[in-house]
């Protein structure tokens, strides 16, 4: 038995915008989890596991899981559905499990035929729909809790894969809880009945651990550079033997662009999503600059966030609003780093200073790093003197545009091309 394990995709495809952590290719994920299900049939695998984080549900949308978002909450649906064709284009046996950012309730309305307990080739695949609990604490109680005491006093020798999202072990709570907060009894009470145990959540993953008769494995983030996944195999003994496969991140260059007075008009800073407006042009030069194998990647300076203007929530609506009417123009970003510090007026030590505000490099070199970008061939693209210091400091070619407060840098004097709007940046770009 060859079993594929993939876990964390994040995928945005039918809903609009990115990840809110940029390493997160949430936009690629179409695409790298198409390949990862079909390099695990080339392999020979006879079942795909995924175990949660499919979709990368934005956070807003869970306030009560606001009904009142409806095409947005289509837009998830479709996501979803989009994820069951590509593993059903494999076909093989698959199953699959929400995580923290996935919704339980559309997951039940899409894949509501689906069994929890799927019996393959002499082997038993029991997954868990486990949430977090108290301060992100994920647990295992109520229905599920019975779920697996049944299976662990199972007397029925078939051997057991347990799925779940969340970690059992080992304990990784610096800085986040991902291990259940019964993560050591668990691991016990599986020690003698369970073969295998499969789980995410934690992105960096772990090497598969032993514990009594059980292989625990926590498989890194597919939605994260190098983009890898595990395959398994269980011998007719349930001895288990593993590898990882990694499906590469191609090096590409990149246009970083600035957001306000850039891609979109200058903003009332009082304001969500419906004030969020686009430059004319915009969209046809990120259009034409990503067709030509450019990354966009937005770079812009939030400090109205900091200030207690908007809620890092309401930021998240505005890029995905941005996002939503650029794909209406056929337009798309790869992700977006905004920096919410505001100094000494910030609401909390949070968003003080971190050095990540332009005319810092910092935001342009974290993403060089996390999207294999090569910072030589790369462009900085903004209206203000901040973004073109920034520009020479990550050792990209900086370009002023007219719009926003442009021309006012421009009347300044600035050490870069200047160009008119974002469409202009294209054609200079392109050709120049």
């Amino acid at each position: 038995m060859r079993i594929a394990h993939i876990t964390d995709l994040h995928l945005r495809h039918h809903v609009p915008g990115t990840a809110r952590i940029p390493r997160r290719r949430s936009r690629a994920m179409t695409q790298v989890f198409g390949a990862a299900v079909a390099d695990a049939r080339s392999r020979g695998a006879d079942l795909i596991a995924v175990t949660g984080d499919l979709v990368d549900i934005p956070g807003y949308l869970f306030d009560h899981e606001r009904t009142g978002d409806e095409a947005m909450w289509d837009s998830v649906r479709a996501d979803y559905r989009l994820i069951g064709e590509i593993l059903d284009s494999s076909g093989l046996p698959w199953i699959v499990l929400p995580g923290n950012h996935d919704s339980h309730r559309v997951m039940r309305e899409v894949y509501g035929d689906r069994p929890r307990v799927l019996d393959h080739a002499g082997v038993r695949f029991i997954s868990f729909w486990d949430r977090e609990e108290v301060d992100h604490a994920p647990q295992r109680i109520l229905a599920e809790r019975r779920r697996f005491e049944a299976a662990v006093s199972d007397p029925d020798p078939t051997p057991q894969v347990h799925l779940q999202h969340f970690v059992i072990t080992p304990e990784l709570n610096q800085g986040y809880p991902h291990t259940y907060v019964e993560g050591a009894m668990l691991r016990e009470a599986m020690s003698e009945s369970v073969v295998l145990s499969l789980s995410g959540h934690y992105h960096r993953g772990t090497e598969p651990t032993r514990h009594g008769a059980t292989l625990f494995s926590v498989t890194p983030a597919l939605c994260e550079g190098p983009h890898p996944y595990r395959i398994f195999d269980l011998s007719p003994g349930s001895e288990v033997s593993w590898e990882e496969i990694s499906l590469g991140l191609d090096r590409a260059p990149a246009a970083f662009l600035d957001r306000d007075g850039c891609i979109n008009t200058l903003p009332n800073y009082h304001s969500g999503p419906e004030a969020m407006e686009l430059l004319p042009g915009a969209a046809s030069g990120i259009r034409r600059l990503r067709a030509a194998g450019y990354r966009i990647v937005v770079v812009t300076n939030q400090t109205c966030v900091g200030l207690g203007n908007v809620t890092p929530a309401v930021m998240d609506e505005v890029h995905d609003r941005m996002a939503q009417l650029l794909a209406r123009e056929g337009a798309e970003i790869d992700a977006i780093h905004a920096s919410t510090e505001a100094g000494a007026l910030a609401i909390s030590d949070a968003y003080r200073d971190v050095g990540t505000h332009k005319p810092a490099p910092t935001m342009l070199v974290q993403a060089a790093a996390e999207l294999n970008l090569d910072l030589s061939s790369s462009f900085m693209v903004g209206d203000r003197p901040t973004d073109v210091a920034a520009g020479h400091a990550a050792g990209v070619t900086p370009v002023l545009v007219r719009t926003g407060d442009g021309r006012k840098a421009e009347a300044a004097g600035v050490d870069c091309a200047v160009v008119d709007d974002l469409r202009a940046v294209a054609e200079w770009i392109l050709t120049e």
